[in-house]
């Protein structure tokens, strides 16, 4: 009787384990070398009315992106009825936040086009998405506009998700950006 009691306890232990909704950015990650760097802006930047935020992948700005690929956002604070400007420049790099962005998919039938990476995907039967991204504040001593710059990589499966690389930070912005490390 006990050693059942015991399985089960056990069991439910060990599963706690999986949560990913806190789990902070590892070695590998950026999280502590972006406090205090820098992210330059090459181009000034237009928010036409009525939006808050500027998307960035590969190298293209939009009103969006696709989930599927890391991207970054230059996010302002407040929305306007008038085009808001983002001065080109150079901006300090203050707090950073790594956040868990979550998206529930309707579990359906799935189609497959084509058979690379199969196996992971057959694997993982959650309809939960996940995309971990940096929060940057940043700072300039010539604009008194306050805004956040927020890289996400790609929403995927609870096993695979990732922060994004410096890489993908960079090819995300393109010619319009460039983040300067220590």
């Amino acid at each position: 009787m006990i050693r059942p009691v015991m399985t089960i306890v056990c069991c439910l232990l060990s599963m706690t384990a999986c949560s990913l909704v806190d789990r902070l950015p590892g070695e590998d990650s950026l999280y502590h070398s972006l406090p205090g760097s820098e992210f330059i802006l090459h181009r000034e930047i237009t928010i036409r009315p009525g939006q808050l935020r500027m998307s960035f992948q590969d190298g293209t700005p939009a009103y969006g992106y696709s989930e599927f690929y890391p991207h970054c956002d230059l996010v302002l604070p407040v929305i306007s009825k008038e085009p808001q400007i983002i001065p080109a420049g150079r901006y300090r790099i203050g707090s950073v936040m790594g956040r868990t962005h979550y998206v529930e998919r309707p579990q359906g039938p799935v189609q497959l086009a084509a058979a690379d990476g199969v196996n992971g995907l057959l694997a993982d039967s959650s309809s939960e998405w996940y995309m971990f991204a940096y929060h940057m504040s940043l700072q300039s001593e010539t604009s008194a506009t306050r805004l956040q710059l927020i890289c996400g990589g790609a929403y995927n499966y609870p096993y695979y998700v990732r922060y994004p690389s410096l890489a993908e930070i960079q090819q995300s912005l393109g010619d319009y950006g460039t983040l300067k490390l220590p």
